[in-house]
């Protein structure tokens, strides 16, 4: 599904001037219709489009955020050029929820911009969409465990997992949340329990609902309490990848409004998103590969390493001297530690270490978990299966676009916040 999109919308050229500071807008324009603190969020109550001041930090959107945000920016950043940042969660807009949802682009990237539209602040009369760009998707899929308790196991053995130029970054706040390459500026990864942040979005939208008596507000919690919602999201573990414009560009990928909306791309590429979300998440699967067995099972890894390193001498004596060698060095791993026994040994040594190891069903992930606990671990690759034709419940049918909704029915767009 998509979880978030933002946009940049530039302005149209004839209302744009050239300083010694770079593009600005007119400022005739900007004493006549806004300020250069044009910020904003919008919202639909009882079908009316209500445009009110941003209340969050529009840099940092929490995940929670329902509404669709918006904000100026004259020319100030790497842009250059004067631009409207649109920002918007399309599942939510589309269907007052995103513990699952589309990933039909054209569908997704309409509804943001519909909803902005929508919002009658006349800023399309100004704006270039023919040169609009995504600076940012995010891509999400989803894996389901047996139960919430092996879920969260599975979110604990990632905090400690390292995959090459991917780094982890556990979140401080959050056990139940891991990240890797949290400041890149081409794609940042996150996995995540559902049903926790469910939670908290239900209490957050509880509170607010009970302050406002907002219609907007009743209907999320309508939709985020529906069973078939809940039971989704209760052993859910969410893989997003935010990927900005840069990852589309290295990939030969135009990151422009026109090819988002291009029904020829789309269906001679039904299958985009999840190869680019794939190509995002190849180093931390990596690292699960290769797991068949249970990691703290001494006596099954010893024997596998018997039955793949022995060797018969000429005397017809079996040899298990390599198979040993590579038990010692999974003992040492197990009881001193991955990363310390990284640091004592030769790389290339140590390379072939894992190398034998993996060859025997033991993942990287695996062994970078080993801490000499005994309990009984399910190999990962066995929990995390991401299947892409079963990301949404049974009987799910698709939303209509925000502007079919609307056609049907104006009242109806108290839906899209």
């Amino acid at each position: 599904m998509i979880d978030m999109i933002a946009l940049a919308v530039p302005f149209k050229s004839e209302f744009v001037v050239s300083t010694a500071s770079g593009d600005l807008l007119d400022q005739n324009l900007i004493q006549t219709s806004f300020n250069l603190s044009y910020a904003g969020q919008i919202d639909f109550e009882n079908g009316q489009p209500i445009v009110s001041r941003l209340r969050h930090n529009f840099e940092s959107l929490p995940s929670s955020f329902a509404s669709l945000a918006f904000k100026l920016i004259n020319g100030s950043d790497f842009k250059c050029h004067p631009y409207i940042r649109i920002v918007g969660n399309p599942a939510k807009l589309l269907q007052g929820h995103n513990v699952y949802g589309s990933d039909d682009l054209n569908l997704c990237i309409m509804a943001v911009v519909d909803a902005f539209l929508f919002g009658d602040h006349n800023l399309h009369n100004y704006l270039d969409w023919t040169h609009a760009t995504i600076d940012y998707l995010d891509v999400t899929y989803t894996a389901h465990a047996e139960n919430e308790s092996q879920a969260q196991a599975i979110i604990d053995i990632m905090r400690q997992v390292k995959c090459g130029q991917t780094k982890p970054e556990p979140d401080k706040k959050y056990l139940t949340t891991m990240y890797w390459n949290r400041n890149s500026k081409h794609r940042k990864l996150k996995a995540y329990l559902k049903m926790p942040e469910l939670e908290n979005q239900i209490l957050e939208l509880t509170r607010k609902h009970a302050k406002t008596k907002f219609s907007h507000l009743a209907f999320q919690l309508e939709q985020v309490n529906k069973p078939e919602v809940r039971q989704f999201a209760k052993t859910a573990i969410r893989f997003e990848a935010r990927l900005f414009s840069n990852w589309f560009q290295s990939r030969g990928l135009p990151a422009t409004f026109a090819f988002a909306v291009d029904p020829d791309f789309q269906q001679n590429n039904p299958d985009i998103l999840p190869r680019l979300w794939r190509s995002a998440f190849k180093d931390v699967f990596a690292s699960f590969e290769g797991a068949t067995m249970n990691a703290y099972d001494t006596n099954q890894v010893e024997e596998a390493l018997k039955i793949a390193y022995h060797k018969i001498l000429p005397s017809g004596k079996i040899s298990y001297s390599k198979a040993n060698r590579v038990f010692q060095g999974y003992l040492s791993i197990m009881h001193v530690g991955y990363n310390a026994i990284k640091s004592k040994t030769d790389r290339a040594t140590f390379m072939r270490l894992l190398d034998d190891l993996n060859h025997i069903g033991l993942s990287k992930a695996q062994l970078m978990n080993l801490n000499g606990d005994t309990s009984n671990v399910i190999p990962l690759i066995r929990c995390i299966n991401i299947d892409f034709a079963r990301q949404l419940p049974e009987g799910f049918t698709a939303p209509q676009s925000l502007s079919q909704q609307f056609k049907n029915n104006p009242a109806l767009l108290r839906l899209v916040s």
